[in-house]
């Protein structure tokens, strides 16, 4: 492992490493607007200039690779001149519209200029403007803030492997176009499309599902997990008056295109922006608010009890329904979603069950709900409690757990997010969604992954563990 030094101090890499990424791991930070750990590296933008003690020439950090002896310094009067002349090209056409821009509060350019550029500004002749370009139904494209990083072309052709965009036109006109004949579809069949506003810089490319919703430093991101790709990929849940206004991807270390969401993931957190007036708050039997206790004492009269629990739901949750189960021989799993790979370098699981390691190792079983069902017919069984989110299952198996609802002599549904299921069990109580809670899965690799509570539920939405809890301890206290 080479040693360096970084600003006088010692630091050791593995071998490879570039410059950008060692000055990191020695807690200095470098700017960037071309570099990205998951792109190819080009070296476009200059901004990552850094001197190494021996070199005639300022270099970039971004594509020169750390050697042992290094001397390496960020902050010398050279390397800021540098970047102050590098902030002044980028400024020279750049529109005063931070306003109206929904990249304004997590702005590249924003930070840069006030760090390392000038108060003043000597252009004097008439800034270039370019036309608006529309890209589809997923990006908005203003050319006119573009700092031709590159990174969009970059992402489309590399890790997409789609090629939408090209840079047109070298030299004081460059742009990043669409291909001719996209016309306003360009990038409305990739299904990673949606990454480009993540990636970019600056405002040239932003979403339009979040466009003028909600300016950056009102939201509070919260760490989670996606539920509703295959990998549960690392994101951030944007929060703001108790609302989820966005998914964005959480590197969580993870410098390999496998960071990267879907567009159907990242438009995944519309289901959780459910009117509290229209929740179900309170237990129902028999479509009457009751306390907990009567729906403990149904379980408890009328005879064994089966659990069935979806695979994506966390370990803890499954973990203390479980006890309501009358042996665990009737602990049974749902959830049969298959997620097709688009994209073997972003997504490397076809399973869209993403904690059935977990949910398998606290005993439930998968494709066993047929033998419950006649077991429920036989009589074998008579009660069942069902926590289940649709969206995960598909037709047949939602088909199948209506039927096993109906069946039982008494059934007890726990539905983050209504479906139509909702109809069926002879009781219900109000659950709280995934960004409600605190709690762990197990994914395909058998990685733990923790996720962490976003929002609060309203009054009287409890988790399934506060749900289990109340239930086994009415149950024993009857029994």
């Amino acid at each position: 492992m080479p040693s360096l030094k970084i600003n006088d101090r010692t630091v050791s890499v593995e071998p490879g490493t570039r410059l950008i990424e060692a000055c990191a791991k020695a807690g200095v930070e470098v700017p960037r607007y071309c570099y990205h750990p998951c792109l190819k590296v080009v070296g476009t933008c200059r901004m990552c200039v850094v001197q190494v003690k021996g070199q005639h020439k300022l270099v970039a950090s971004c594509s020169a690779e750390a050697q042992e002896g290094m001397e390496v310094y960020t902050d010398t009067p050279e390397v800021a001149d540098a970047r102050a002349g590098v902030m002044e090209f980028m400024l020279l056409n750049h529109p005063l519209d931070c306003p109206i821009c929904d990249k304004a509060g997590e702005c590249r350019l924003q930070d840069y200029a006030y760090r390392f550029g000038s108060q003043e500004s000597r252009m004097e002749e008439q800034k270039s403007r370019f036309a608006f370009e529309d890209l589809g139904s997923k990006i908005v494209m203003d050319k006119n803030r573009c700092v031709h990083c590159t990174r969009c072309v970059r992402f489309l052709r590399d890790i997409s492997g789609t090629a939408e965009m090209v840079p047109t036109n070298r030299g004081s006109h460059l742009e990043m176009a669409a291909y001719d004949g996209m016309g306003g579809q360009a990038l409305d069949a990739n299904p990673f499309a949606g990454n480009l506003a993540d990636i970019c810089p600056v405002g040239a490319l932003t979403s339009k599902g979040f466009r003028f919703r909600k300016r950056a430093w009102y939201l509070r991101p919260v760490p989670t997990i996606s539920r509703h790709g295959a990998d549960a990929k690392s994101i951030w849940a944007d929060v703001d008056q108790n609302r989820v206004w966005r998914f964005r991807v959480r590197p969580e270390g993870n410098d390999t295109p496998t960071r990267f969401i879907s567009d159907e993931e990242r438009g995944a957190f519309a289901r959780y922006v459910i009117d509290p007036a229209k929740r179900l708050c309170s237990p129902l039997m028999g479509g009457k608010t009751v306390p907990a206790s009567a729906i403990a004492k149904a379980l408890a009269d009328t005879g064994p009890v089966a659990v069935v629990v979806q695979g994506t739901f966390g370990c803890d949750a499954v973990q203390a329904l479980a006890g309501l189960a009358t042996d665990g021989s009737l602990k049974y799993a749902s959830g049969n979603r298959r997620v097709a790979i688009q994209n073997p370098a972003i997504q490397k699981s076809e399973d869209g069950v993403i904690n059935r390691n977990g949910v398998t190792a606290k005993g439930y079983r998968f494709g066993a709900l047929q033998e419950l069902l006649s077991k429920l017919e036989s009589g074998q069984v008579k009660s069942v409690v069902v926590y289940h989110d649709a969206w995960f299952s598909d037709d047949a198996e939602n088909a199948l757990l209506g039927r096993i609802l109906q069946t039982a002599a008494f059934s007890l549904l726990l539905e983050p997010v209504p479906s139509e299921l909702a109809g069926l069990p002879k009781a219900m109580l109000p659950v709280t969604t995934y960004l409600e809670e605190n709690d762990v899965i197990i994914d395909h690799k058998g990685d733990v992954r923790h996720y962490e509570k976003a929002l609060e539920p309203p009054s009287g939405v409890k988790t399934p563990a506060e749900w289990a809890l109340e239930l086994t301890g009415v149950a024993v206290a009857v029994g």
